[in-house]
């Protein structure tokens, strides 16, 4: 089962890599230059910009009546858009709004006009199907590109942008290539987002498979325990311990449970687990489990074994020989890059559901997650700590000077464990306060600095007092 521990750690080391690597939609500052062209690019730059907005409908003109704005545009796919949405709040947009809102008028004669002509592009017809599945930001800038690559060869426009009367012809060449470079940017930042949350899911889905993986280890290393005795029984001259081997071991009901489990059965088809893969792995492993001391104990003890003693037996072998092996941990990291990670936790129900089979061969398989709460806490923590992400960084910058802690010196790993810890203790009132701190601070002293726990717990308490005291969240620190 996926719990909640793994699913806070998921959330945090992709959060520290989606912050480390996006970038936000950053508008071009105008230059100090002498360069007529260069001066009129900024202007035809932010005069582009502010009309993709005016067709997507955002009042960039900053007028009551839009008598500009006809069906045509009203109409389209493209009008009213999240991009749209977005941008409009974006504080450089709204200086370059301010600044260039009385000259954006000038448009209105050519918007119906261009309005028809985005439509009739390959590039809206593509975007009209996706954004029918719920198109992404990406999918929205990547039909501007191609609209703006079309409207800048316009007469049209381009006459309207002539009234300009430091109009120059490698000026709007060059805010044309200028605003494409800012959307694929911008692109960029929001496919990060998004592939971000399918990494999320992906990773929670690898652990569960990691969990299988795991319980399929004692079927493999008897396998090839019982294939070693075989090849002794098979020598040119076999002893006769080689020939009459004590076999307890490989005849285990247990591993013959596990191997026969109808959904240990069916994971494995759909999913293709397969250990032979690491050739030289659980050679390595039984050679591990044959000269230790507890397989050496319980080989020794006379008499038939029940289930309970080979339950107890192969929980020992797992905890104390396999996971903790390096052999096993460089197989996993070949496999997948989370399962070092996950390995803790789905080891641990991997042992549960040993015993539980010893008791009941019939046990089911742990799920996925625990319930449908469960199985969406990650995307949606993730989702609070990226929408809050200011805010939270806010609350944390004000108790880093309170406290005299030198916010430069600050670890970036502790601020992101600090903004999903808030977006926790916010978003989600039904969690203790303390179980959130607790499951932070473990975060904080595994993945960071030596007094990262300690600076997440003080961090916090202060921060959460004064949400409480302002009434935004009623539970209380302990």
């Amino acid at each position: 089962m996926v719990n909640r521990v793994l699913i806070r750690l998921k959330v945090v080391q992709l959060l520290y890599s989606y912050l480390l690597s996006k970038s936000e939609f950053k508008v071009e500052m105008p230059l100090e230059t002498s360069s007529p062209d260069r001066r009129y690019a900024y202007v035809a730059y932010a005069e582009l910009l502010l009309l993709i907005l005016e067709m997507s409908g955002v009042n960039v003109t900053k007028r009551f009546n839009r008598q500009g704005i006809g069906e045509a545009i009203t109409s389209a796919r493209f009008y009213n858009t999240k991009f749209a949405q977005t941008l409009s709040l974006n504080p450089d947009v709204r200086a370059l709004i301010d600044t260039y809102a009385a000259r954006m008028a000038g448009f209105d004669p050519v918007l119906a006009e261009l309005a028809a002509k985005l439509r009739a592009l390959p590039a809206y017809r593509t975007f009209v199907k996706v954004k029918a599945k719920d198109a992404t930001p990406s999918d929205e800038i990547d039909f501007w590109v191609a609209g703006l690559r079309m409207m800048s060869k316009q007469p049209e426009l381009i006459d309207a942008m002539r009234a300009d009367e430091d109009f120059t012809t490698r000026g709007f060449e060059m805010a044309v290539k200028m605003l494409i470079a800012t959307l694929h940017t911008y692109s960029d930042s929001r496919n990060l987002l998004v592939n971000c949350k399918k990494d999320l899911r992906r990773s929670l889905d690898e652990a569960y498979s990691l969990y299988h993986w795991l319980l399929w280890l004692p079927v493999e290393i008897v396998r090839a325990e019982e294939a070693r005795l075989e090849a002794n029984a098979n020598k040119y001259l076999p002893t006769e311990e080689d020939l009459h081997p004590d076999r307890r071991f490989v005849d285990s009901q247990l591993v013959d449970i596990i191997s026969r489990h109808p959904q240990l059965q069916g994971y494995i088809a759909d999913k293709g687990i397969n250990w032979g893969e690491e050739i030289s792995l659980i050679p390595r492993l039984a050679e591990m489990v044959i000269s230790s001391e507890p397989y050496k104990a319980f080989m020794s003890a006379p008499g038939a074994k029940t289930i309970d003693e080979e339950a107890e037996l192969w929980r020992t072998l797992l905890k104390q020989i396999i996971f903790p092996s390096e052999d096993l941990a460089e197989a996993l990291e070949n496999k997948s890059i989370f399962w070092n990670d996950d390995l803790e936790v789905m080891s641990s129900f991997a042992l549960k559901t040993l015993r539980r089979l010893a008791a009941n061969p019939e046990e089911p398989l742990q799920p996925e997650f625990k319930d449908e709460e469960d199985e969406n806490f990650g995307a949606q923590l993730f989702d609070l700590a990226v929408a809050n992400g200011d805010e939270y960084r806010a609350l944390i910058d004000e108790f880093i000077n309170t406290k005299k802690w030198d916010a430069d010196r600050v670890a970036l790993m502790d601020t992101v464990i600090l903004e999903t810890a808030l977006a926790e203790a916010i978003g989600f009132p039904n969690i203790p306060l303390t179980v959130t701190a607790n499951e932070y601070v473990e975060i904080a002293n595994w993945y960071s600095t030596s007094r990262s726990g300690a600076f997440v717990n003080g961090m916090l308490a202060s921060i959460t007092e004064k949400l409480r005291k302002e009434g935004r969240i009623a539970k209380k620190f302990n």
